[in-house]
């Protein structure tokens, strides 16, 4: 009833003011904040002068008239009332939430004795009647004042002032820790040194400074494990004053550039004034300087003119600190090059390059610095670059080097580039050297020395008496030695090795020269060489072919395949580098023997075939062996076949036109007998 009593009291003492149609409970915690929503409503929907005023308990806490600069809000209530909503200031910049209305409140930092009922009250002074249907009513309960009595407010101080934010508890045995910024103030030891803990819990700041402003919490423990925290938040104006001030700034000459003022001002900034050599410098009487928004210098066009020293002083409500040292103002003209590199060098692997790059002298005081790079982003060659004078040299030069390369000239001023691309000329391997040879009655095995492993041969021999050269392949990459098979005893032959890479054929060797030994004369048996070497043609017999089987239980994979120099044939060894020993079988009953070798590699390039002939090959290394058959097209026939396939169709082509040109004739004929009739 008493509730009653009072919301009716409250009603009738509010002149012109309605009855409200409800009451709206608001709840808030001790340290909280409740946020009390008003809606204007002005005649016809057109805003007019106003007078807004919140009362608590029929006591008035906030009084605003439109077009005061500030509110006048009661002294117990200083600081934990603001406007919020359409229109309001707001200390963020952001926008108010547009449910708001505009005579929205905010009360924060809230203690228990704010608990009451508070209304909202809108009049007219310049219209009658004064009031219309404006006007709204909340009560707030206080919950969880269980700790703190009375919570922080936010604090204005001025820089070297004190400053007090007060935090009441309901026992002085309870525990008080103060935060800034979630950091405990015990933990800042520049901060804890001008403060100190009050005996009701309230935190006393002494001389305060710019960088103390921020956010401070009050945090209450109690010995049985309860806790309560409120925050209130610090704000220190000072003078505008200046933070950071360069001895020195250069210019581009020609190009739009701009002079900064680095300060600090809180209040903001009102006012920056800008001197050169100790006179006012105004830029509205300087053509091409302008001012920016935040008081910048800004250039259009950078000439001489513009050299100088600069002070910059600023201003706000609170004054100014000074003004900023001086700053030396120097015009520079972008660095240029004397000596362009061109658009591509080319260099020889294992060779040396240099890539000029001179820059043209100039009058200042620090010359420009000059700079190679790629422009891939991988490094310079470690070990392999020197600069001189800003020309680049590279030496050993290899296939990663090529690519794109930059010379950058930088001064104060600007920074001017130069690119050139490096190509790696493409070197043919060195010629073999030092050929040797060991010469048989009907074969002839050559060595001979190379400089890189990755290499590819062939071999080139002729009869010295006869002009056609013949040749072999190597088919192992990096193996340096040759048999050359199938020679005639007692013949002088020409040798040379031609050696070969990715990029192509490289130089021949020194031409060596060699004579095959007489048959009877070089008293070695033939069978006995490391290549398949031809033999006299001897029946194998069944007693003969026992003596060849060999015993054992691994059996190796044998390939033949005929490639143009001959028979290729191919196995693999259980063991590398092992000897093996190679038979060459024609392929008939009784099988004949035509070859014998014996070799460490897994390949023998066989040369005793013919067109048209079946082949048996037989490989044993140590216990294992195993075999392979072979035959020989017979390319004379296919070649006389497609030569006869290719007679026939002439004859037919040329028989299908005599047809065509016969018939045509003497089908024009009777058309021409027609006419003449």
């Amino acid at each position: 009833m008493w509730r009653l009593w009072a919301l009716c009291t409250a009603f009738m003492c509010a002149r012109g003011a309605l009855l409200p149609l409800e009451v709206e409970r608001l709840r808030a915690s001790v340290g909280g904040y409740a946020v009390m929503n008003c809606h204007l409503d002005f005649p016809f929907g057109n805003e007019i002068p106003y007078h807004l005023q919140w009362d608590k308990d029929g006591e008035t806490i906030f009084s605003w008239y439109s077009g005061d600069a500030s509110p006048r809000v009661a002294d117990r209530w200083g600081g934990r009332v603001r406007r919020v909503g359409p229109g309001a200031p707001t200390e963020n910049g952001e926008a108010a939430p547009s449910a708001l209305g505009g005579g929205s409140v905010n009360v924060s930092s809230v203690r228990e004795t704010d608990a009451g009922l508070y209304r909202c009250l809108v009049t007219f002074p310049n219209r009658t009647p004064p009031s219309r249907n404006n006007g709204t009513y909340y009560y707030l309960d206080v919950e969880g004042g269980n700790l703190i009595v009375t919570p922080p407010v936010n604090v204005t101080v001025i820089e070297g002032d004190s400053a007090e934010l007060e935090c009441l508890v309901k026992s002085p045995e309870w525990s008080v820790q103060w935060y800034r910024e979630d950091v405990s103030v015990s933990a800042l030891p520049e901060l804890a040194a001008r403060t100190s803990l009050a005996p009701n819990g309230s935190l006393l700041l002494r001389r305060a400074i710019s960088s103390d402003l921020g956010r401070y919490e009050c945090r209450v423990s109690a010995p049985d494990g309860r806790r309560q925290a409120a925050a209130a938040h610090l704000d220190v104006h000072y003078k505008a004053k200046v933070v950071y001030s360069p001895a020195e700034r250069h210019l581009g000459y020609g190009k739009p550039a701009s002079l900064d003022c680095h300060f600090s001002a809180n209040p903001p900034l009102t006012n920056l004034r800008w001197e050169k050599d100790g006179f006012l410098f105004d830029p509205y009487n300087v053509p091409g300087v302008f001012y920016s928004r935040n008081g910048s210098l800004l250039f259009n066009k950078v000439d001489e003119s513009h050299e100088g020293v600069y002070s910059c002083t600023p201003y706000n409500t609170l004054g100014s600190a000074g003004p900023s040292a001086g700053v030396r103002v120097r015009v520079q003209r972008p660095p240029a090059l004397a000596i362009r590199p061109r658009p591509l060098y080319l260099a020889r692997l294992a060779g040396h390059i240099t890539l000029p790059c001179v820059a043209e002298p100039q009058l200042a005081a620090v010359p420009p610095s000059l700079s190679w790079a790629r422009k891939d982003g991988h490094p310079l060659p470690a070990g392999r670059h020197t600069l001189d004078g800003g020309n680049l040299t590279i030496t050993d030069v290899r296939e990663e080097d090529r690519g794109s390369y930059v010379c950058t000239l930088t001064n104060e001023a600007a920074a001017v580039s130069a690119e050139t691309e490096l190509v790696v000329e493409n070197v043919a391997p060195r010629a073999p050297h030092d050929l040797r040879a060991r010469a048989e009655a009907s074969a002839v095995h050559v060595q001979w020395a190379a400089d890189r492993a990755d290499l590819e041969y062939q071999v080139w021999w002729r009869e010295r008496s006869r002009g056609e050269w013949r040749t072999m392949k190597i088919l192992t990459r990096g193996d340096t030695h040759a048999t050359l098979r199938g020679l005639r005893p007692a013949t002088p032959y020409e040798l040379r090795v031609l050696a070969q890479d990715q990029l192509g054929d490289g130089l021949f060797s020194q031409p060596l020269f060699v004579t095959t030994p007489d048959l009877e004369a070089s008293g070695m048996s033939e069978a006995s060489e490391e290549v398949a070497t031809a033999l006299p043609v001897s029946e194998v017999t069944e007693e003969m072919e026992e003596a060849l089987e060999v015993e054992g239980v691994a059996e190796l994979e044998v390939r033949v395949s005929i490639v143009e120099e001959g028979a290729l044939v191919r196995w693999e060894p259980h063991v590398t580098a092992e000897r093996c020993t190679v038979r060459w079988f024609r392929d008939e009953h009784p099988r004949r023997l035509l070859a014998l070798a014996h070799t460490t590699h897994d390949h023998l390039l066989v040369g005793a075939v013919e067109e048209g002939g079946a082949y048996w090959a037989q490989v044993q290394c140590a216990a294992a062996w195993g075999g392979a058959s072979a035959h020989v097209p017979h390319y004379g026939r296919l070649r006389a076949a497609a030569l006869g396939v290719g007679v026939a169709a002439l004859l037919l082509g040329a028989a299908a036109a005599t047809a065509w040109l016969l018939r045509r004739r003497f089908i024009r004929r009777p058309v021409r007998d027609k006419r003449s009739r």
